[in-house]
């Protein structure tokens, strides 16, 4: 009866136990019908080990492997007994990729007129990689190069690796036939990487190729530690026609994620922001979220905060943003093809609707913004007093103002708020001084 238990001995069915949680192994040349018990017999696809990783178990992908499709991790049974996803061997993290890849041959694309080529994405005979079939593109990824021009509902696609879908067959531009153009053309579908679940531990392991989010949702007693987040965004954020909004983060916060630790993790190409805590109506406080020493490189915002609609006392308490460097915010992909340039800035508040908004962000470096500091919708003097900016450092080619506040306020320099921001933190070069009022 005892040796049946989980956190006890490898039999039953269990995978090896290493104190006292049971461990399977993933590998590229593995067979889904083992037992994943060793790295010898370890299991093949992200479906298996969604189908079969018991709650509060670890497993542990090889490195140097890439394995398409998400992974959907199960709750962990509490908070002294989280769920893992990890690496083991030698090499770099192994990649979980969401990317579906084009068959490299030239029967894979119908020419449907000048210079136009049609895919079905959800046909496996033209596209592999990822399982999940969904023809809601972020990007095209062509010899490792991103391609993120999207066109929509009855726009004329007039240049290379131009794009559009209809969420199931994708049309491009294209000089010749796509397959005689690149042998590797990839499609960044609308699938999030890691959902977000109860107690678990994310560590060494590199989200890559989704429309979507890399790991988004409500989680509560989450960590993240040394992952790569690279190649996020760009799908269309709602499905019907008409509707232009794209969206796609690195890690995002939904509405009253508590316990969320990010750290020592990578961020890299992505459409919106690498890290972000948002939503509507939260039933609860996003408490004790924490973002350190990280980099975040080539994003088009580095940290997000927005809510709407929180009840009295329900807002954002004891989150902090601290030690990361955030590295050419807004000369990226994103910025390119985007049509609101402006929010392309390393901090970004939309609307607070909260009393509540107990935030540090110090000690950080900003290199190389594209525009200032922050964009803050609705205005300056709506900037949260409990949103604390203090011990940064802006390294900048030239100078910018603080940030764009919106409306009257747009770029502002003269109020007491972006004069205590100049004062608190480093700015190089330094911030010409407020003009002086009449």
């Amino acid at each position: 009866m005892l040796a049946c238990m989980a956190y006890l001995i490898p039999v039953c069915g269990m995978g090896a136990v290493d104190g006292g949680r049971e461990i399977y192994y993933l590998a590229a040349n593995g067979n889904d019908a083992a037992d994943g018990r060793t790295p010898a017999t370890a299991w093949r696809t992200t479906l298996k080990l969604n189908a079969a990783l018991p709650a509060g178990a670890e497993a542990r992908l090889r490195r140097g492997d890439v394995f398409y499709g998400p992974v959907k991790l199960k709750n962990g049974p509490d908070a002294d007994h989280p769920t893992v996803l990890t690496a083991f061997g030698e090499g770099p993290n192994p990649e979980i990729s969401l990317y579906r890849v084009a068959v490299p041959k030239p029967g894979t694309w119908e020419k449907i007129g000048d210079n136009l080529w049609q895919i079905d994405l959800l046909d496996d005979t033209r596209v592999g990689g990822n399982p999940v079939k969904n023809g809601n593109i972020g990007f095209l990824l062509v010899d490792g190069v991103i391609h993120g021009v999207k066109r929509f509902d009855d726009d004329v696609l007039s240049r290379q690796w131009e794009f559009k879908d209809d969420h199931r067959k994708l049309q491009v531009w294209s000089a010749r036939n796509p397959a005689e153009m690149s042998a590797d053309i990839r499609f960044a579908p609308r699938v999030c990487g890691i959902p977000f679940v109860k107690n678990a531990v994310i560590s060494h392991v590199t989200v890559r190729g989704t429309g979507a989010h890399g790991s988004n949702g409500v989680g509560e007693n989450m960590v993240f530690r040394d992952c790569v987040f690279r190649e996020i965004g760009g799908s269309w954020l709602y499905g019907g026609p008409g509707h232009r909004v794209r969206y796609g983060n690195g890690v995002e916060c939904w509405t009253g994620s508590t316990r969320i630790t990010v750290e020592r993790c990578r961020f890299f190409d992505t459409y919106d922001v690498a890290f972000t805590m948002q939503g509507p109506n939260p039933p609860r406080s996003w408490e004790d979220v924490h973002v350190r020493d990280c980099e975040m490189t080539r994003c088009t915002q580095a940290f997000e905060i927005w809510t709407t609609k929180c009840t009295p006392g329900i807002g954002m308490k004891g989150c902090s943003f601290v030690r990361n460097r955030c590295i050419d915010t807004g000369c990226c992909w994103g910025y390119d093809v985007r049509p609101n340039k402006d929010v392309s800035t390393p901090l970004l508040i939309y609307r607070m609707e909260t009393d509540t908004c107990d935030i540090l962000v110090e000690g950080n470096t900003f290199v190389n913004n594209r525009l200032g500091l922050i964009y803050k919708a609705g205005g300056i003097g709506c900037l949260p007093a409990g949103y604390i900016i203090k011990g940064n450092t802006i390294r900048n080619k030239e100078v910018h103002p603080i940030g764009n506040f919106g409306g009257k306020e747009h770029f502002a320099r003269d109020s007491k708020v972006a004069a205590a921001i100049t004062a608190n933190n480093t700015f190089d070069p330094p911030q010409p001084p407020p003009p002086t009022s009449p």
